[in-house]
């Protein structure tokens, strides 16, 4: 009896390993799968942010070199307005001259 009895001891005892072993197995699987999970979403995350800061720059990018146009402009259209205003002060100053030569 006692045999039967160990052995009985010893087929449970077996049956248990088996399906620990099979419960490690699947929370392995489970774990391995949470991981590559978790990785492809970092993956994800970290091509929408490079996507987005490169869209980022690329506007501030446009909107720089819209400013610089704009006040290469502004300044093209200063410089032509000063240039006006010298031709008019010469003017002005000519024909003082003129006075001044025929008053003589």
């Amino acid at each position: 009896m006692k045999k039967v009895s160990l052995s009985l001891v010893l087929l449970a005892l077996f049956a248990i390993s088996l399906t620990s072993c099979r419960d490690t197995k699947k929370k392995s699987e489970d774990a391995g799968d949470k991981i590559e999970s978790s990785i492809d979403q970092a993956g994800e995350k970290a091509e929408d942010a490079m996507e987005d800061t490169k869209e980022a720059t690329e506007e501030a990018w446009g909107e720089t070199k819209e400013a610089v146009e704009n006040t290469a402009e502004d300044v093209k259209e200063a410089g032509e307005e000063a240039a006006e205003k010298v031709k008019e002060k010469a003017k002005e100053v000519e024909e003082k001259a003129k006075e001044t030569v025929d008053q003589q």
